[in-house]
This record gives C-alpha cells, sequence and structure tokens, in this order.
C-alpha cells in the first residue's frame, strides 16, 4: 500500500528517520522523567530538575508534542499544523532550556555513556532538543507546501516564560543569597532584608545542605556558577532570615522522599566534628530513661539518663545532642554498651579526648564522647550507630539541689537543647526518682520502693524542661553536710548551706535577642523585667539587624518591660554586638550586673573575640546571667566556655533572683570546702552523705581555677581525678585498651563510678537502719540502761 498523496509529503521524515526520531525525542525523554521521579538520581547528587507538579508537565510535554508532530508528518495530516508548530516551539523552549542547565555535566554524562548507558539520561535534554528542532524544520517545509503560518517562535517564548515564571521566587531567592553571602556589610543586609521579604525558604533549606537539590532556575543557576554558596554560609543566612536553625525543619523532599537511587541516604558533614548538625533519615532515639537519687538533707543527688537510639538506615550513623543539665550539674559517668557489655569511660583533657574519639570514628569503632558546650550543658557524640541496628549509651549527672527554703530541695530535670535524631512514635521518657524523704511534682505521681519514696512519670519529650517537671524533696533543715574524699587520703569535703543576702546590682543592663525565637516568650520575659525593682538603674540593649539601645526612651523597669513586649522580633540576629556593648555598660560600675535573655544561637555572624578580650582584661568583670527561652543551640556560650563566668537560668531561677533584689532579699548558699579529717571539727554521722559532694567541690574549684586562670593543666588533673566533665575535660568511651593506651588515656577503675541505688539496696539500707533503731531502743528498755 503506497502512502497517502498530501502536500506536505516532501516533508514526510523516512520509516528509519521515524524510529530514530521516536527513540531520541519520546522514548528516551519520557524514561529520563520516569526514572528522576521514582529515584531523584539526579536531585539527590546535582540539582533538582523536577521542583514541582508543574515543572513534570512542561517536560513532559517535550516528548509528547514531538510524537504529536511525527505522527502529522508521517500521515500527512495538514489540519492543525500551526497548533503543532505552537507546541514544538514550546518543546524547543524546555528542551532548551533543560540542556543549558545539563550543559555542566555534559562531560560527566559523555563519560558514563558506556556505563549501563545511564549517562545519557543527563544527555537527554541535549537530545531531545535536537528532535524537537528537525521536527520544527520538517513542519515549517509542511507549512510551506500548503501555504499556511506556523510561528514555532511563540512556543519557543511561551515555554522558556513558563520555566522564567515558575523560578521566578527562586531566582529572587538565589540572588538574595548571593548578595548575603558577598560584598559589603551593607550589600549583605539588604540580601536578608530581600529573602525576608521575598524569598522562598525552601529553596534556602536545599542551599544548606550538600546534595541541596537547588531548583532549575536559569539566572539564579549562573550566579551560582559565578559564586558558589558554601552550604555553612547558607546555614547563617537562613537563620537570619527565618530565625530558626536549617536543622530545626525537615530535611528538603528530594533528599527525603526520592533521594533513593545510592541506597546510602543523606550524606552527614557534621561526622566526627563539633556541630550537631541536621537530624538525619532513619536514625532515632529508641527509648530513654531517667533514674535518679536523692539526698535531700545534704542538698545533692546524682541522675542517669539511658538512651537507646536506632539505625534504620543501610548505612552507619552518628548520633549527636546537646544537652542542659540541672542547674549546678556536672556529668560524672559515662557508659556505653559494647557487644551487651557495659564500658565505662576514661575522664581526660579535653583535646586528648577529643582527639581520641576522631581518631576511632575514622576507622568505624565504637566510640562515646561528652564535653561541655558552654554553661550548664554537654554535648553528646556516639558513633557508629550501625545499619538497621541500635546503639545504648548512658550518661550520669552529679548535681546540687536548688533550695527554696531550708525545707525544700528543687530537682530539674535534663533535657536536649539540639539532636540530630527524631524520636520514636510516641516516645515518653520513663522518670524515677528515689529519695530517703518524701518528694513531690506536678507531673508525677507517688511510689513506693523497698521503704524509699519515690516519684515516677512518663513525659513528652517538650516537657522535660518546663517548670512543672521539677521534683521537690522535702528536708529536715539540716545546714550541714560531709563526705570521706576517696582520692585524698584523710580529707574530707564539707559542706555549709546559709542564708545570704544577694547583691543587688547598682546597675542592670538587659540584653534581649530581637530574633524570632523571642516572640512567644517576650510578654513573659516583659513580665520579669517589670518585676525588677525601681531603685536599680535598668538599660535595655535589643539585638537585631543593628543594636537598638531603647535606654533612653524608657524611665522605669514597667517601661523597658513594654518595649520588650512590643518589639517586632523577625528573623535571626547575631547577639555578640549586643553583648560586648553590654559588657562596656554593665562593667562601667562597680556592682554591674549583665542579663542576658535569647533564643537559640545556631550561628556565629561574628567572632566571639571581642567578648573574650573584655573578660579577660576587665580586672572584675560584672555578673552575667543568662535565660534561654527555647532549646537549642547556643554558640556564643559555647565560645566562652570557661572564660565568662556565666550563670544559666531557667525561668523561675531568673523570678527568684530579681525577687531577691527586693531590700532584705536572700539566697541559699552551698560553701563546700575541703579538709583534714582531724581539723574538720565535730562531724556527725547523721550528716554524712555520699561522695558526690567531693565532685561538686571539685567541680566549683576547677571553676574557679579558669576564673583566676590557674594552671589549666592542674585544672585538667583535678577534673581528671574526681571524673568530670568540664569546660577543660571530658569523657570518651573507647573499644578497647589498645585504644586507650594508643590515645594515653586510662579508663576508671571498677567501683569507682557513681551508681543509683537499686532497690534492694535501698531495701538493705532500710533494714540496717531498722535493725539499728531496735537495737538502740532494747538497749534504752534493759534495766540499768537509764542508770548508766
Amino acid at each position: 500500500m503506497s502512502d497517502p498523496v498530501s502536500p506536505a509529503t516532501t516533508a514526510r521524515p523516512s520509516i528509519v528517520e521515524s524510529f530514530a526520531l521516536i527513540a531520541c525525542g519520546v522514548i528516551l525523554p519520557l524514561v529520563t522523567l520516569g526514572v528522576e521521579l521514582t529515584t531523584g538520581m539526579n536531585a539527590e547528587v546535582f540539582f533538582d530538575p523536577l521542583p514541582t507538579a508543574l515543572h513534570v508537565l512542561l517536560v513532559a510535554l517535550v516528548p509528547f508534542a514531538n510524537l504529536a508532530a511525527l505522527a502529522s508528518l508521517r500521515f500527512g495530516s495538514t489540519a492543525h499544523l500551526g497548533k503543532l508548530a505552537l507546541a514544538n516551539g514550546c518543546a524547543i523552549g524546555v528542551a532548551l532550556f533543560y540542556a543549558v542547565l545539563f550543559l555542566p555535566i555534559m562531560p560527566l554524562a559523555l563519560a558514563g555513556v558506556m556505563w549501563f548507558g545511564l549517562g545519557l539520561l543527563p544527555l537527554a535534554p541535549l537530545i531531545a532538543l535536537i528532535v524537537a528542532i528537525r521536527l520544527g524544520w520538517l513542519l515549517a517545509h509542511a507549512a510551506l507546501a500548503v501555504q499556511t503560518r506556523a510561528r514555532p517562535w511563540r512556543g519557543l517564548a511561551l515555554g522558556i516564560a513558563a520555566l522564567l515564571a515558575l523560578e521566578l521566587q527562586v531566582t529572587v531567592t538565589r540572588i538574595g543569597m548571593q548578595m548575603a553571602t558577598w560584598g559589603s556589610p551593607e550589600t549583605r543586609l539588604q540580601g536578608v532584608r530581600l529573602l525576608r521579604a521575598v524569598g522562598s525558604n525552601d529553596v534556602l533549606l536545599r542551599l544548606c545542605y550538600v546534595r541541596s537539590g537547588v531548583a532549575t532556575d536559569m539566572v539564579g543557576f549562573l550566579f551560582h556558577m559565578v559564586h558558589r554558596v558554601d552550604p555553612e554560609d547558607a546555614r547563617k543566612v537562613y537563620y537570619q532570615v527565618t530565625g530558626t536553625p536549617f536543622n530545626a525543619a525537615p530535611a528538603p523532599v528530594t533528599l527525603r522522599a526520592r533521594g533513593r537511587f545510592f541506597g546510602t541516604g543523606e550524606f552527614d558533614l557534621e561526622q566526627g566534628g563539633e556541630a550537631v548538625g541536621g537530624k538525619l533519615r532513619g536514625l532515632s532515639l529508641a527509648s530513654s530513661r531517667l533514674d535518679g537519687s536523692l539526698d535531700a538533707d545534704a542538698a545533692l543527688g546524682y541522675v542517669e539518663w539511658t538512651l537507646v537510639l536506632r539505625n534504620e538506615a543501610p548505612r552507619e550513623r552518628e548520633a549527636r545532642a546537646q544537652i542542659a543539665l540541672p542547674p549546678g550539674a556536672v556529668v560524672s559517668r559515662l557508659t556505653l554498651w559494647i557487644d551487651g557489655e557495659e564500658r565505662d569511660a576514661a575522664f581526660g583533657g579535653r583535646a586528648k579526648v577529643r582527639q581520641a574519639y576522631e581518631s576511632v570514628v575514622r576507622r568505624n569503632r565504637d566510640p562515646a564522647l561528652v564535653t561541655t558546650a558552654g554553661s550548664g550543658r554537654v554535648a553528646l557524640q556516639l558513633f557508629p550507630v550501625p545499619a538497621k541496628g541500635e546503639m545504648k549509651v548512658r550518661v550520669g549527672m552529679t548535681l546540687p539541689l536548688a533550695l527554696q527554703s531550708p525545707r525544700e530541695g528543687l530537682l530539674g530535670l535534663p533535657y536536649f537543647h539540639e539532636r540530630n535524631f527524631e524520636l520514636a512514635p510516641g516516645l515518653r521518657h520513663a522518670v524515677w526518682i528515689e529519695s530517703k524523704s518524701p518528694l513531690r511534682g506536678e507531673l508525677a505521681r507517688s511510689t513506693r520502693a523497698a521503704q524509699a519514696h519515690g516519684l515516677r512519670a512518663d513525659l513528652e519529650d517538650e516537657r522535660l524542661g518546663l517548670p512543672a517537671s521539677a521534683i521537690v524533696a522535702e528536708r529536715g533543715g539540716t545546714l550541714t553536710a560531709w563526705a570521706p574524699d576517696g582520692r585524698s587520703s584523710g580529707d574530707v569535703v564539707r559542706q555549709v548551706l546559709s542564708a545570704r543576702r544577694v547583691a543587688v546590682p547598682k546597675r542592670l543592663v538587659v540584653v534581649v535577642d530581637g530574633s524570632l525565637a523571642m516572640r512567644e516568650a517576650a510578654a513573659r520575659v516583659a513580665q520579669l523585667i517589670s518585676r525588677v525593682p525601681p531603685g536599680i538603674p535598668t538599660e535595655l540593649l535589643v539585638a537585631d539587624d543593628e543594636v537598638i539601645d531603647t535606654t533612653a526612651d524608657a524611665s522605669s523597669s514597667a517601661a523597658l518591660a513594654r518595649r520588650i513586649e512590643r518589639f517586632d522580633y523577625r528573623g535571626g540576629h547575631d547577639n555578640v554586638a549586643a553583648l560586648a556593648r553590654g559588657l562596656d555598660r554593665a562593667s562601667a560600675e562597680e556592682g554591674g550586673a549583665l542579663l542576658w535573655i535569647h533564643g537559640p544561637q545556631p550561628v556565629l555572624l561574628m567572632t566571639a573575640e571581642a567578648l573574650l578580650q573584655r573578660l579577660e582584661r576587665l580586672a572584675e568583670p560584672p555578673a552575667w546571667y543568662e535565660l534561654q527561652v527555647q532549646p537549642g543551640v547556643n554558640l556564643i556560650g559555647e565560645k566562652l566556655d570557661g572564660a565568662a563566668a556565666l550563670v544559666s537560668l531557667r525561668e523561675p531561677d531568673l523570678r527568684r533572683l530579681i525577687a531577691s533584689w527586693r531590700r532584705g532579699g536572700t539566697q541559699w548558699i552551698a560553701e563546700r570546702e575541703r579538709v583534714k579529717a582531724d581539723r574538720a571539727g565535730t562531724l556527725r554521722a547523721r550528716d554524712k552523705t555520699s561522695d558526690h559532694l567531693a565532685r561538686l567541690w571539685a567541680s566549683d574549684e576547677v571553676a574557679l581555677m579558669l576564673r583566676e586562670r590557674r594552671s589549666r593543666d592542674e585544672a585538667i588533673a583535678l577534673a581528671r581525678r574526681y571524673q568530670l566533665v568540664t569546660p577543660v575535660s571530658g569523657a570518651v568511651v573507647l573499644e578497647n585498651r589498645q585504644q586507650y593506651d594508643a590515645a594515653g588515656l586510662e579508663p576508671v577503675a571498677p567501683g569507682t563510678v557513681p551508681t543509683v541505688p537499686e532497690p534492694e539496696t535501698w531495701a538493705l539500707i532500710a533494714a540496717v537502719l531498722a535493725a539499728l533503731a531496735y537495737a538502740y531502743r532494747r538497749r534504752l528498755l534493759e534495766p540499768g540502761a537509764a542508770a548508766a
């Protein structure tokens, strides 16, 4: 049968050419589209060519326009040549756009053509473009033969315009990112403000990751080629624009849902480093328990937090977290389960334990590391959490009880400031605290365990740090306690509790973070500041894009409080400049105080050297308090770790502090000293407590040595002897003795680590006390006992 006769017959492609055009212009683009949609191969490695459904439709237009044009030419149909030319022009525009976009990786594609043909996928836009141009030429000849008008250039403009319109916000975001990371301070600030106004947070988030999946905008792509934005810089800008750290948001969709081709999940840029980083897919906290024992009369206790991490990913992962400690607490134990056995940590200088950890991480072995991460918090790192497996760790904390009165001691619970793992669905932290004296708590219920008083609670993660989660222990009013110092022969540590008149600041400088994280807490903070006594001169500095001094516009603490409540909190801001000015103001007069109220500080936009210089040069730095209103990393606090006597407060602590500034205000203080047993005076047996008292003394002594700039080596030696994690020391668990020897570390000796008494231990204590009481009573009742 002969081909149909038509004026367009001269433009009809041959059968061989038709098969080639179908293979290269229809089948290859459709296969490429399907592979990218199902695997996210390109999005995982380079960029996301299909960020929205509209992008998918435009890309799908190319093979279908090619197929329609080829069918019309083969069958000699001339009815819709104008519409086919318009669709062909649109296909040429879309294919041209993607061909240029893929141009930088085409050399890799050509090299990979022989590797199972996968190199053809990045070449598909260029090949489809060639086919579309060939079909457009044939359509033009067919239109010329029937003397009709075909306008493919309109379709070309339409296709490119559609893509550019889809990417307009993305393009503006990429340009704003360039401005915010490159140029003068004024240009950077303009870039940040542009991004706050019209930027795409999704694109900003993608740029925070190594394999970002950034999308297809051409103008932004050209800017990206001129100046590539580093993920670290992108994370700073993301915080400035949104006011939240990048890892507080779920990873971009292409990294979570479609990035399956390589089967390894996203790359962990922070592995082995000090930053917590973004949450890792498949890594979660499977279970959590907090066990503690309190000696309320000695105003101290010990809490162990046991965590089980689960990794569902197909590769090993490092778990990282920052933990807020109870006020005044110090980590005194770290245990890792290796092959089902408990291994306790070695304590040593901070640099030495970190070096040991990093060297073992590089060899994919089993280390755990704890170091301080600023005032009142520690960083925990575990590696490797095995693929499709679990890792179990325990962190022990020695802590003082905060005294609300001689009859009550308060225990605040630890909580996460930041973590790179999710929580298992429905996870609750199982809390069980025991004491020889009665306990009570708003969120816990009383229990009895072997004659001991106890409280038990199952708390959601967000409740751990709340004031309502605190536990109150009843005290007998005892003001003295002592314990033998097992690490210093013949010495005892003695503690005396006393009510001291609080030193009222002669000048109070309040530095408030102007970031978005403060918005929800502004009313509560304003209420606290309104309670500052009228007799204390108070100044207010707000850390915004620039430091805002509102002191001159307000005449009282109530007026300053209104300023705090009504301020427009937005974005994220660096607090260093405001703190430097605040230190200058607070130290201008002897007896000044600095109060820093802030949200998380996940990035440093400028170094903390200005603060460190002031702290080193000031003969008597002012009292410095901080209140963080929302959990999260505090890089400024980390930089000041050990250099500043920074007192971390929770909201109830700040409320009590401000109340104590009123005339006649007092505060309960624990004074601890180490003395020779023969010079300690009368030591009553009933005042004896555990060796946690010696650990608290050693922690105080290390802090004093750092403030007085005494020998750092002596401070490290003291912390190591008492097995404490301090600004100069850390704890690391290694897999075997050879690794400890190579690192120059000595694991703690068995029997020297603190423990929470088991129920049977409490039973034994209770039985012994009952036996002693019974024997004493019988002795009193024996004939002649009274006469004796």
